[in-house]
């Protein structure tokens, strides 16, 4: 299959795609305007950004269950209408709303989180790298323009952050009705085998798939600590925050539009330890080089760490397609990343907000994140040698 035909074969979850990040990454630019308008502390911004990630741990126990239920088209149908309703729903009330319906997008997410490569694999989409890099690129550029615009939609009206938070309604709407309209009524083939229960299945005896688990938990604590508390710590070395927003916006779009390229040209090897460790690696070096710079230098640095930052995800998605046996196996996987790799995940913000609190400073945090990255370097040696799981 062309790429041209993998392209149109992907269009449905490319515009998923736009929506799945945007929505929760947003709430980080954000977080200097809370503070300010409801008095939160370090803890209770920490938690509003880490809601959405306990909700994607622990829905993904329950996939199992229910893509028993239903097949991939309606899931992913009811998912992306929940987005939808919930980007609505969280500008209509006050902050304990907007933790509340950031919970219900959270579930809705993780569902996607899931359903994403399993809709690749169960589509004849051609080049599964191209499609799984396009989506994953998808949701790096769109979270790029949502940092980006933020904060001047925030100071625009007497809206505050309500209207920043509406595009995204707008842009999930018209997937909701793509999806319905397309979808509806079409079920998927299913499988010819009985699918396993998780808790049974011998994925969690599997040390591959465990090491893949925990390097996607590596990934994503460093990827949502970062989201969250990287304009605040930008801030904080002097940068001021209509700033920070266009700088964390460029750096994701540089850092999204790689991600795009590296699982394509990965895919041509079956070894994928030198990118892993190699982009790991620019992880360590940006956020030691970020906690001791301030002034201009700190641009170039915080683009270099979101380079890391999303070729690893990719690499980590792209994985879950490449290095799955069958399409059961792929399932199983999902719901094992998502769960206890989300479930690790959560703790980062409140783990950064807490180094915080004790040092009272923000270099400290940063450190956490390098320590992170020199575990991710470990996993790698595991996860990105040719052995299929």
């Amino acid at each position: 299959m062309s790429l041209v035909r993998s392209l149109k074969a992907g269009l449905p979850i490319f515009l998923i795609a736009t929506n799945m990040r945007a929505g929760l990454i947003l709430i980080g630019p954000l977080l200097p305007i809370l503070q300010q308008q409801y008095g939160i502390g370090v803890i209770t911004e920490a938690v509003l950004g880490a809601a959405p990630l306990i909700c994607f741990s622990l829905s993904a126990l329950f996939m199992a269950r229910l893509i028993r239920w239903a097949d991939t088209n309606r899931i992913v149908t009811y998912g992306i209408t929940l987005i939808t309703a919930s980007l609505l729903l969280r500008t209509l009330f006050e902050l304990p709303g907007l933790l509340v319906f950031s919970v219900t997008l959270g579930i809705a997410v993780a569902v996607l989180n899931y359903m994403l490569p399993v809709w690749v694999r169960e589509n004849n989409t051609g080049n599964p790298g191209l499609v799984t890099g396009t989506y994953a690129a998808l949701m790096g550029i769109f979270s790029a323009i949502a940092l980006a615009i933020t904060v001047p939609l925030a100071e625009a009206t007497d809206l505050s952050w309500r209207l920043s938070m509406l595009p995204w309604f707008v842009l999930g709407l018209a997937a909701t009705i793509l999806w319905w309209a397309k979808f509806r009524g079409k079920k998927m083939p299913k499988s010819t085998e009985k699918i396993p229960s998780f808790w049974r299945s011998p994925i969690l005896h599997n040390r591959k798939a465990w090491s893949l688990t925990l390097l996607f938990g590596m990934l994503n604590m460093i990827h949502y600590a970062s989201a969250i508390w990287m304009p605040t710590i930008l801030v904080s070395k002097g940068m001021e925050l209509i700033d920070t927003g266009f700088l964390v916006a460029l750096a994701t779009l540089i850092g999204s539009l790689l991600s795009l390229l590296v699982p394509h040209f990965a895919a041509r090897g079956r070894d994928f330890r030198a990118p892993l460790i190699g982009f790991s690696l620019v992880l360590v070096f940006a956020y030691i080089s970020i906690a001791v710079s301030s002034g201009p230098i700190l641009w170039p640095l915080v683009i270099l760490a979101n380079i890391g930052v999303y070729t690893t995800f990719s690499l980590a998605l792209f994985l879950v397609v490449h290095q799955s046996s069958n399409e059961d196996t792929t399932k199983n996987l999902s719901i094992m990343m998502q769960s206890f790799g989300y479930l690790l995940a959560t703790t980062a913000p409140i783990l950064l907000g807490v180094a915080f609190l004790i040092t009272g400073s923000w270099g400290t945090s940063l450190f956490v994140l390098v320590g992170l990255a020199a575990v991710q370097i470990l996993l790698s040696f595991k996860t990105g040698n040719k052995e299929k799981i």
